[in-house]
């Protein structure tokens, strides 16, 4: 995960540690432990919930905000077992 500024996002998934108050602190990806070194910026989208059959109980929230986050990251531990997060 060697990557610069320039490059093209990186769009895969990843475990996610979050602070008290709900924004990303860290990201585990490939076995290692990244730190999150700038402020994330974080949007919504909707689903194209008339294209799905999914039927949602009455009161469960908002099911077609889809939340997404930007993180810049930083490596602090080089290679960790699973255990950790």
């Amino acid at each position: 995960m060697a990557r610069t500024a320039t490059d093209k996002p990186l769009d895969v998934p990843v475990q996610v540690r979050f602070t008290a108050a709900g924004t990303p602190l860290a990201v585990r990806y490939d076995g290692r432990i990244w730190a999150v070194a700038a402020e994330p910026v974080r949007w919504f989208t909707r689903a194209d919930w008339w294209n799905t059959a999914k039927r949602a109980p009455v009161g469960c929230g908002d099911l077609v905000s889809i939340e997404h986050w930007q993180v810049q990251v930083r490596l602090i531990c080089p290679q960790v077992g699973f255990t950790g997060m």
